[in-house]
């Protein structure tokens, strides 16, 4: 195999951003996600448009070789990426201190992670997957974000943080989650990354409700974990509705309780 092949065999630098041409979004569109922004009382994001459109081309050029994403229309990108991943930044903004960490779990190609680092640039975050290669991606793509906050990923499990990073163990305020597998086979990793008190902060889409909701529930005691929260909401009118889930880490995790929902 050679490396346009194979991504296990490009180097640092195939990701480094200046390898890749510099896109704006067009007009109309960011037009359009202005509009949404405002319809959910978001941020003015006119303020960070220069680091979406970096990012973006960023995840444009590096999704030509490592599976990131299928959204790389601007419209696609702005509405199902972007706007999607901004509606946290009013409940995060909610739970935190300044310079609190977010642990943003299972990032693979940067969302929610990169456009919460942008919008809340006083933060510390940590961004997590599993993946090496999508690691070194995000580790690319944070130089591009004008903060003073402390951010880096991180390649490991959740779970496994106390072996790996135990800097990082029990340390979040908070954890959030998007698009990363079934809730209940994330609360484990959740556990090990919050602080007592922590809350983590799951997106959700419409199934929700009859295909995780209750699973979900009856195991957050086991993970030491109380359902607090579960807002809806859409990015359009007339779009399905989404959920945000939030739990607060009250309590250990019950071992025994616990071992029929580990995976």
């Amino acid at each position: 195999m050679t490396p346009a092949t194979n991504p296990e065999l490009r180097s640092a630098g195939d990701f480094l951003p200046s390898r890749y041409p510099t896109l704006s979004f067009p007009e109309e569109d960011w037009a359009v996600f202005c509009q949404n922004c405002e319809a959910l009382e978001l941020d003015d994001p006119n303020p960070h448009r220069k680091t979406f459109e970096a990012l973006y081309s960023h995840l444009v050029g590096v999704n030509q070789w490592l599976n990131l994403t299928r959204l790389t229309t601007p419209a696609d990108y702005l509405k199902f990426s972007l706007l999607d991943s901004l509606t946290l930044v009013p409940v995060l903004q909610s739970l935190c201190e300044e310079h609190s960490t977010i642990v943003d779990l299972g990032s693979g190609g940067g969302y929610p992670g990169l456009p919460l680092m942008t919008a809340m640039p006083s933060q510390n975050f940590a961004l997590v997957d599993s993946r090496q290669k999508k690691v070194e991606f995000l580790n690319a793509s944070i130089p591009l974000i004008p903060r003073t906050g402390k951010g880096a990923a991180y390649a490991f499990r959740g779970r496994d943080v106390g072996r790996v990073h135990p800097d990082l163990l029990h340390h979040a305020e908070v954890v959030t989650a998007r698009a990363v597998g079934k809730g209940v086979d994330l609360l484990p990793d959740a556990a090990e990354l919050l602080a007592q008190g922590g809350v983590f902060v799951l997106m959700k889409g419409q199934s929700w409700p009859e295909e995780e909701a209750p699973l979900y529930e009856e195991a957050c005691p086991a993970f030491g974990f109380d359902v607090v929260e579960d807002a809806e909401l859409s990015l359009v009118p007339g779009d399905p509705v989404r959920h945000i889930i939030l739990a607060v880490k009250k309590g250990r995790v019950d071992l025994r309780k616990s071992r029929k929902y580990l995976k």
